[in-house]
């Protein structure tokens, strides 16, 4: 007799989930994560008056974790201080090679790699502005939310035509091309990536904007210093750059952009944040982050870029926005389509994707929670207390 009739079976499984099962599940992990360590934090005293339950000694060191133990934790605090001690000897964002070694270790993967992900068109590696529909849903295409961003940055600088504009850290070069394009000024950015640079100065001669756009390798103290560009630029661009420079070297970043900078000029950063209430831990610890994916890192706070502003410079914080749930929905938007891309046929292997899914996973949750903003900052010198009407 004929076999019985079998049920459809489902879809075969992508790449992706045959590796990682669910990869959304990953976030909705790092969100209960963060859940139970907002409310252990917010109910301890409450569960204080809790009595634990009773058990045995031999019960106890029966179950006990090792990481509970005496032994445990002091492995634990031996391996957080050998961590921190090479996140500071060997990761520091020196001039003389160190922040160059630490940018090539994730900006220098492959050019192929990030066309993969980021969007066509501008390849911004940073938050996008989405456009918000109701019930807290997001509209249009990455490159429509990147390209709306762009704008946001380009109209708080007050970029107009002719003018001289720096742009620190400027990536494949999005940025640079869509200020000079759209609102006709001259740009030069500068860089430590020379992938990043070689790319985008194909993209500058394809948009046929070789006469108005310039891109240099070199570290932003090294190109403060040159004569030349003693207050040579009317306004200075840093998007999520700020986040390589590292925690003792803001008040010499403000001073660098303030030596460059017209006295009537701004600076228009956008930066990812750490809150005021973590950042003391944060700074003095390390994490996959600033370990891992990007060496040498450090995400201040407001209150530090805000102090080192003054520290180094006579700039003025003149306004804030925070685009840091725009850069959750970036964030997955990079992994779908980073999970979509045979990134195996491009040189890396099934552990170096997981460990993206991961980074880019932990990212979105960060920002979903507010753990980290991402903040649109505007700081101004004294010459330009008569412009503040042009940020309203």
């Amino acid at each position: 007799p004929p076999p019985p009739p079998q049920a459809p079976s489902a879809a075969p499984a992508t790449q992706t989930e045959q590796a990682l099962g669910d990869p959304d599940g990953l976030a909705r992990l790092f969100h209960l994560l963060i859940l139970n360590r907002d409310s252990g934090a917010s109910g301890a005293s409450a569960a204080s008056a809790v009595p634990p339950p009773r058990r045995s000694a031999s019960a106890h060191r029966r179950g006990a974790s090792p990481l509970l133990t005496g032994a445990g934790m002091a492995l634990s605090l031996l391996g957080r201080t050998l961590s921190y001690a090479r996140y500071r000897l060997f990761l520091a964002n020196t001039e003389r090679g160190g922040s160059r070694s630490n940018i090539e270790k994730h900006y220098d993967l492959s050019n192929e790699l990030f066309q993969a992900f980021l969007d066509e068109e501008t390849m911004m590696y940073s938050s996008a502005v989405w456009d918000a529909g109701p019930n807290g849903c997001w509209r249009g295409t990455l490159g429509e939310a990147q390209n709306r961003k762009l704008n946001l940055l380009c109209d708080r600088a007050g970029i107009k035509e002719g003018q001289r504009v720096l742009d620190v850290g400027f990536g494949w070069g999005g940025l640079a091309i869509h200020a000079a394009r759209s609102y006709g000024c001259e740009i030069v950015g500068i860089t430590l990536s020379v992938e990043q640079c070689e790319l985008a100065t194909e993209k500058v001669r394809a948009a046929g904007l070789a006469d108005r756009v310039t891109f240099e390798i070199v570290d932003y103290r090294t190109f403060a210093r040159r004569p030349e560009n003693r207050e040579a630029f009317d306004a200075v661009l840093s998007c999520e750059m700020i986040e390589a420079v590292g925690h003792a070297n803001l008040p010499s970043f403000f001073a660098a952009v303030q030596s460059v900078m017209k006295p009537e000029g701004r600076l228009v950063m956008e930066a990812i944040t750490t809150p005021e209430s973590r950042y003391e831990v944060y700074r003095r610890s390390t994490d996959y982050i600033n370990t891992v994916i990007f060496p040498g890192s450090c995400c201040p706070s407001l209150h530090a870029l805000v102090s080192a502003s003054y520290e180094g410079s006579t700039m003025t914080l003149h306004s804030v926005q925070n685009i840091g749930l725009h850069y959750a929905e970036t964030l997955r938007e990079w992994r779908r389509r980073f999970n979509r891309a045979d990134v195996g046929a491009m040189g890396f292997d099934d552990g170096f994707r997981r460990a993206w899914n991961y980074y880019l996973a932990y990212c979105e949750a960060g920002f979903e929670s507010e753990t980290e903003n991402c903040l649109v900052l505007v700081f101004g010198g004294e010459g330009f207390k008569g412009q503040r009407a042009a940020l309203e």
